[in-house]
């Protein structure tokens, strides 16, 4: 029978086209989905140029590469509700035009066809939905006419919605077969040969990570040989498995196993295991694992919100684990030429399934940006690796615009989720070098940048900060420096990554990073420096914790006081406790923590001033938080039901100044009107005993101070200014409500130390923040000189340190306190160790009567 032409097929896509423009799509899409190149306006007016055309031309190739490559929107600006939908049409359509007039044309019509599929599934083949039986149509015709194959999901969908069953025979699938792999190279090479080819190349080795970045726990690698696997994505547990791993078990409900599991960052481990001891049985057991995965777990032709396809795993595979396991096992015996054969054919899998469908607009688009990047630089025999780069290249352009601050801080503002998409994205840079591929600069830079974090943010026992969801485990930033260090040349990244025996000391210590609204005050970099990590960020993308103004001490070796982070993503109690105000160290009204999470502003923007100002004698910064403040229920959050009572009526200003190098004064002034119970808290981590265990140690809670008393190790003493009505408590380890927990390793009871009063606002609560070193407990004398709404004055005292502060907020003007007259933001005067006199903003300053000279910054 003679098949109608495909323009008469396309007809019945005039409702859902719009007029072409004169101009080409844009390089990256626009934040604004409204406007043309919106995800679902760029279909229409992709459509509207193919109905215009009736064929294929040139002049349409950039709407289908534009098409394929941003099918995501920034986040708080949601895609029209039939982007998708109509992106997957109008790629598929494109794709059948051009036929083989266009060596792209195969790519855009199974990804365009499986965008598509994955709606329809998703709006369950409803046959009244206008739109979706529309498209279906079209892009069904569109491939008879063109006699060319279609997603088997679209043809299954056909005789569903049709109720007929209809020639099966040009049915594909996103995974291409090991019969299929040799008619997508370059080079001439049948079945039999590619494995072989494959494990051939040189260069293949140098684009793994080096030793020093791998772990090589042999124990724990051995372990996985008998299938005793170790899950590590936000939680620490250990699974026997029988004769096989099971793919896609998910251990108490809780996604994060399914996600460690097939991660195969423990599969990785083997390698860094084998390298350190050469142990045979670790390379034939992960050749064994990387078979039993792929013959288990077929990629799917349609989106997979969980299991082996999630699109985070699917690019984190590519780009960080499966990476060295080649790099290092590759030319072992158990991985010959036909597991080389697979690790190809699996490597093209990853990429147009990542190709096709991505996750939000965060770590994830990164992580599977830079999966599509490096398995591309590994596919140099594919015909289109060059296509596929640049996708991942523009996704990562589009990205990286609004996913990293001016400084460089990745905008989840998490640590560990800084580092996780950094590493991902660097290793597209070791790649495109071992291949000798240049790659933008403005990406090679950024990836520079940003990892100076890892520097100025490490504590002096060389860990991050563990804030947000940073997890349970230890983030260790060394060995990456080092690497970055090496890679671009930086004497003071590759000091910091290895700990001082290489390289340049940097030139400052004490660090800002304004954009982001984190600061880090700090005396030194030696392993016993005094360090605070200040909090004045915005909520974050994702993995927020309601914790502005809060912060992480370490002092003489200890983290002193610390951020509980979280453990695991289950709706438990914990998981609610971790991310709530209750377990940081800031400030409680009435029982009320921040609120945040009911202004979505607050992910990418907060509101109030910060104020940063260093110097060799002291650190002073100070932030606010105005964005409201709520009840937080365990039992409301794991309902899911939204907050409706944010009450705006109260605000937090606090300030940190920290007197080098010795102590801090933590200045919190609370604002609003009447009487309110007033919490401020602070949080005492746990530590390992020399055991092999994890406890919490000794805390004692009196309205005169908050003392941590472990011996052999630093302490801390917290003196609070005000003791008149002030109650001091001290919780460990409960429950209903939770209160006194962390996240080392596990959950583990911890000490939540709190002081907290009933006060008349605006109120103060300023407390002295004393570190001592281990075989010492220094509580120091602290006397209040003055306080009301604009003023707080305080002495401090102990042994041959005798100082006075007096800080000002804007409308305080001249202040007098004692002999001290003062104009400006603050004022530090040492008349004991370091004698002298050092201010913020400082207009004038006298004592009895005569102008002193004051060092101000």
């Amino acid at each position: 029978m003679r098949r109608k032409p495909m323009k008469s097929y396309l007809e019945i896509l005039k409702p859902y086209a719009a007029t072409p423009p004169a101009e080409q799509p844009p390089r990256v899409m626009p934040q604004d989905q409204s406007g043309r190149w919106g995800i679902e306006n760029a279909a229409r007016v992709a459509l509207g140029a193919v109905l215009e055309a009736g064929e294929w031309h040139g002049e349409l190739t950039p709407y289908a590469e534009y098409l394929i490559t941003f099918i995501t929107p920034e986040r708080n600006h949601p895609a029209g509700p039939d982007a998708l939908i109509l992106n997957g049409t109008a790629l598929a359509v494109m794709g059948y035009l051009a036929g083989d007039g266009h060596p792209d044309a195969a790519i855009w019509r199974v990804v365009g066809c499986a965008r598509l599929a994955t709606e329809a599934h998703r709006r369950r083949a409803d046959i009244q939905d206008r739109v979706l039986t529309a498209c279906i149509a079209a892009v069904t015709g569109a491939a008879s006419a063109a006699d060319a194959p279609i997603l088997a999901d679209l043809l299954t969908l056909d005789e569903r919605m049709n109720g007929r069953l209809i020639d099966q025979s040009r049915a594909e699938r996103l995974e291409v077969t090991e019969a299929e792999y040799p008619g997508h190279l370059s080079v001439m090479l049948t079945p039999a040969e590619v494995g072989a080819h494959m494990r051939a190349r040189a260069w293949q080795s140098a684009a793994r990570n080096p030793e020093y970045l791998l772990n090589n726990d042999l124990d724990e690698a051995l372990a996985a040989c008998d299938n005793l696997v170790a899950l590590r994505a936000h939680m620490h547990v250990r699974h026997q498995f029988g004769r096989d791993v099971e793919w896609h078990m998910r251990l108490f409900d809780d996604i994060e196993s399914t996600v460690g599991l097939n991660s195969h960052r423990w599969i990785r481990d083997m390698a860094g295991a084998w390298v350190a001891s050469s142990d045979t049985r670790l390379p034939e057991a992960a050749a064994r694992h990387i078979r039993s995965w792929y013959n288990a777990c077929p990629m799917p032709n349609h989106k997979q919100p969980s299991g082996p396809w999630r699109t985070l795993e699917t690019g984190n595979r590519m780009c960080n684990q499966w990476l060295d396991v080649f790099g290092w096992f590759g030319q072992t015996e158990p991985f010959n030429a036909e597991l080389h054969a697979l690790y190809a054919r699996s490597r093209y899998d990853h990429m147009r399934y990542l190709t096709a469908y991505c996750g939000g607009p965060n770590n994830w688009y990164q992580v599977e940006s830079s999966g599509i990047a490096v398995a591309a630089l590994l596919s140099p025999e594919l015909k289109n690796w060059e296509t596929y780069l640049s996708i991942a290249m523009r996704r990562l352009e589009w990205i990286n615009r609004f996913a990293y601050y001016d400084d460089g801080f990745q905008f989840e503002l998490t640590p560990g989720y800084h580092m996780y998409p950094t590493y991902s994205m660097f290793n597209v840079v070791r790649v495109a070098r071992a291949r000798g591929v240049a790659l933008p600069e403005e990406f090679v830079r950024l990836m520079e940048k940003a990892h100076e974090m890892y520097l100025y943010a490490a504590q002096p026992d060389r860990t991050l900060p563990r804030l947000n969801d940073n997890g349970p485990g230890i983030v260790d930033g060394t060995a990456h420096l080092r690497d970055a260090g090496e890679m671009f040349g930086r004497d003071d990244l590759l000091w910091g990554g290895t700990h001082g025996s290489a390289g340049r000391e940097p030139d400052h210590a004490s660090h800002a990073w304004p954009s982001a609204g984190y600061y880090c005050q700090r005396s030194g970099w030696d392993e016993r420096a005094r360090y605070l990590f200040f909090d004045a960020a915005p909520w974050g993308a994702s993995h927020q914790h309601e914790d502005k103004l809060t912060f992480v001490l370490h002092a003489y070796g200890r983290t002193l006081l610390g951020d509980p982070s979280i453990y695991s993503y289950a709706k438990t109690e914990l998981t609610h406790y971790f991310r709530s105000s209750r377990s940081h160290n800031v400030v409680m009204i009435d029982g009320m923590g921040q609120a945040r999470r009911a202004r979505p502003e607050s992910m990418f923007s907060t509101e109030g001033r910060v104020e940063w100002a260093s110097c060799d004698a002291f650190d002073f910064v100070s932030g606010e938080y105005l964005e409201g403040w709520a009840p937080d229920t365990f039992a409301d959050w794991a309902a899911g039901r939204p907050d409706t009572s944010v009450d705006n009526a109260f605000t937090h200003r606090r300030a940190v100044w920290f007197v080098k190098s010795d102590y801090w004064v933590v200045f919190d002034l609370i604002t609003g009107d009447g009487v309110h119970a007033l919490e401020q808290l602070f949080h005492v981590p746990p530590f390992a005993d020399g055991s092999g265990s994890i406890v919490p140690g000794d805390v004692s809670a009196a309205p005169d101070a908050i003392l941590s008393n472990d011996a052999g190790r630093a302490n801390i003493a917290i003196v609070p200014v005000d003791r008149d009505g002030l109650n001091a408590d001290a919780f460990r380890g409960e429950t209903s409500p939770a209160r006194g927990w962390y996240s080392m390793g596990g959950e583990l009871p911890s000490w939540e130390a709190s002081f907290s009063a009933e006060r008349t606002l605006p109120a103060r609560m300023d407390a002295v923040l004393w570190p001592s070193p281990a075989g010492t407990i220094t509580v120091p004398e602290v006397e209040r000189l003055h306080v009301d709404a604009r003023t707080t004055a305080l002495r401090v005292w102990c042994g041959d340190i005798d100082d006075t502060f007096i800080v000002c907020e804007d409308d305080a003007g001249k202040v007098t306190v004692g002999e001290i007259e003062f104009d400006g933001r603050a004022l530090l005067l040492r008349r004991g160790r370091g004698e002298g006199a050092f201010g913020v903003t400082v207009r004038s300053a006298s004592i009895d009567g005569r102008a002193i000279s004051v060092e101000s910054r």
